[in-house]
């Protein structure tokens, strides 16, 4: 923990962190790495490397917040926020909202490197921005020559999930995704994660406050901590991305196989246990909280629907929220999705039986899910 904190402190010349809420996730995911003798010293580096970026950005913001206390009295009004479970078509969806100038969307390069915020102008051009394309022009590149077919992919100047940020208190589910992690992965499921949107919120006052605009905002696992997500933004707008649930399981095991490639090692059955439970809290939680408050704050939005007709799920979306879908910005998201077509990078093959899983015994975790809402298997005749 202490050479952590110390790379940190060096790289940011700053040393307040704001409340201590950060420190139990990090100290779980310390001591689970640190006791894993599978992990290779690279990918063990890498894992540490992330965790001093979290910090670094984390002192920043603290500090800005501190020289710009106006920033805290900055509402954050009405947000549309993306959530469900992972793999559910919510990157498509952010990214189709993201076309329109009216909204706001959290980027992929400003997440993790939030200080000082950009500007309406600057949001696409601000060096740090430039960099990060290069940087992925040059991974894409290196990715093809090597076969590599990316599970999940984000171009710098697009959205990004909130995770990128919520991970900067620990609380968040990528640092499981980075390494396998029972014990944290348990841990996040039930414990209080007030403190990480409590930072989110933070940060996105920050941001605001020099790029302003409705918030349009993703993260599948708000799901899991939606009483939290509504606590803190108590007019939110929800779209509950759904999708056939054994697909999504099956591609969420793929992409997390690919993140935790990087350690040296991968336990595809870990995977499979790990995932399933997630994926039921995904489901789980919202249809409770969706219970008690109704169904006016949520929007159903469906893969299979998206991906038939996405400008008329856009158009639907777009009434529910009260908003207008203009000609502009339904031409700007056609060029988007001619631009991006899916499986752009090529097919990537998954299947829930590479994972010790299987469709039957699925069922009983997903029967609720199914029978409340039409959900369009896939590969069904």
């Amino acid at each position: 923990m202490d050479d952590v904190v110390a790379r940190a402190v060096e790289r940011a010349a700053l040393d307040d962190f704001g409340p201590p809420t950060w420190r139990e996730g990090l100290e779980i995911l310390l001591g689970e790495l640190n006791g894993d003798d599978r992990v290779s010293d690279q990918g063990y580096e890498a894992v540490i490397r992330r965790f001093v970026d979290a910090l670094w950005n984390r002192l920043r913001v603290f500090d800005y917040a501190k020289q710009h206390p106006e920033v805290r009295s900055g509402e954050i009004r009405a947000p549309l926020v993306i959530l469900g479970m992972p793999r559910t078509g919510t990157t498509v969806a952010s990214y189709l909202l993201d076309q329109d100038p009216a909204h706001r969307s959290l980027l992929n390069w400003e997440a993790p490197d939030s200080i000082p915020p950009p500007t309406t102008e600057t949001l696409r051009t601000d060096p740090r921005c430039l960099a990060k394309m290069e940087l992925q022009r040059k991974m894409v590149e290196g990715m093809r020559a090597a076969g590599i077919i990316p599970p999940h992919w984000e171009d710098a100047d697009g959205p990004t999930e909130c995770i990128f940020v919520q991970d900067q208190d620990f609380k968040a589910l990528c640092w499981d995704s980075w390494q396998p992690n029972d014990v944290y992965s348990d841990w996040l499921m039930q414990c209080d994660t007030t403190s990480a949107y409590e930072y989110e919120r933070l940060v996105l006052q920050i941001l605001q406050s020099q790029a302003p605009g409705r918030w349009s905002l993703k993260m599948p696992s708000h799901a899991m901590h939606i009483e939290t997500l509504v606590a803190t933004f108590p007019d939110v707008k929800m779209i509950w991305a759904h999708r056939d649930p054994y697909k999504a399981t099956g591609s969420l095991c793929s992409t997390v196989e690919m993140g935790h490639r990087m350690l040296g090692f991968v336990d595809r059955e870990a995977i499979g246990r790990t995932s399933v439970k997630q994926m039921r809290e995904h489901v789980e939680r919202p249809l409770r909280l969706r219970e008690r408050i109704g169904d006016a704050n949520f929007f159903d939005l469906h893969y299979a629907n998206l991906m038939r007709d996405p400008i008329g799920e856009m158009r639907a979306l777009y009434a529910w929220a009260g908003e207008e879908l203009t000609p502009e910005v339904e031409m700007r998201m056609k060029e988007w999705l001619t631009a991006r077509p899916q499986d752009r990078f090529g097919p990537r093959p998954y299947s829930l039986e590479q994972y010790g899983l299987t469709r039957k015994e699925l069922e009983p975790v997903f029967a609720e899910y199914l029978a409340r809402l039409e959900i369009e298997l896939e590969g069904v005749e």
